[in-house]
């Protein structure tokens, strides 16, 4: 997916989720107020958007491209460790409901936060 195509696959994905005008191209804003939404999901019980929002951000981390493969990782991941409820992310959520590649990146996140400055390079990517 072409990293200028994200925000159109998103909001074609998820109708219900309405972001201004202005900041639609603007992706790493949009990928802050998504993960509010998908919260928002979980918080209501909405299963079904709280898990397809997730696996959305498990496409863009199998993404050929670098920069979507990016925008996963630190619009979306980093937003989600960084505005969700403490008490929420010490329980495993999300983590026990991200996909494979996603939790390979949380953790690196982890890793990144903890002090390993090299903790988020695509070793296992290549262009």
């Amino acid at each position: 997916m072409r990293y200028e195509d994200v925000n159109k696959t998103l909001l074609a994905e998820f109708p219900a989720f309405i972001v201004a005008e202005d900041d639609f191209e603007l992706a790493y804003i949009v990928a802050g107020l998504f993960t509010e939404y998908i919260l928002k999901a979980h918080q209501v019980g909405n299963r079904e958007v709280y898990h397809q929002g997730l696996r959305f951000i498990e496409i863009l981390h199998l993404d050929e491209t670098q920069k979507v493969r990016e925008l996963a990782t630190i619009g979306y991941l980093e937003s989600i460790q960084n505005t969700w409820p403490q008490d929420l992310l010490n329980s495993g959520v999300p983590f026990h409901d991200l996909g494979e590649e996603s939790k390979k990146w949380w953790e690196k996140l982890n890793h990144f936060w903890a002090g390993d400055m090299k903790a988020l390079r695509e070793d296992d990517y290549t262009e």
